[in-house]
């Protein structure tokens, strides 16, 4: 994905969500659970403090989820219904957005996120503007 798309930064901030968000569940299609679990393992090569990585939890709807635990929250979907305005929306088809995703959650690690100030990228700092993000998106 190019820096130019309208959901770049949508991909963006879910990769810094699952960056620093402890007790994460990802809930997605069956070929989901091994590359969770790749990820997993590679935030714990690179983040050797965290004691908390996600989870996969299989369902049969052609989207991505991620939610917490404690308290239960959906935090991010990606697909093509749009959910309420207090959840991320990544309006992509599951495949291409893990894909998305995988690749810059890796790049965001190699950076040294969340442990830096400014390698998150661009508006890293701020709050996240779910409204703005929709709007640049239609």
């Amino acid at each position: 994905m190019r820096i130019t798309d309208p959901r770049w930064p949508a991909a963006r901030e879910l990769s810094r969500i699952i960056l620093r968000t402890d007790g994460l569940t990802i809930h997605g299609p069956s070929w989901m659970k091994e590359l969770v679990h790749e990820l997993s393992i590679r935030l714990g090569d690179v983040q050797p403090s965290r004691v908390s990585f996600p989870t996969f939890c299989h369902h049969e709807r052609d989207e991505i989820l991620v939610c917490t635990a404690s308290p239960s929250q959906t935090l991010a979907i990606c697909g093509h219904n749009e959910p309420s305005i207090d959840v991320l929306w990544f309006p992509m088809n599951p495949i291409e957005a893990w894909k998305t995703i995988a690749s810059m959650t890796d790049d965001l690690l190699e950076a040294g996120y969340p442990g830096c100030l400014g390698c998150g990228g661009p508006q890293s700092e701020q709050p996240w503007d779910e409204t703005q993000s929709r709007q640049s998106m239609n």
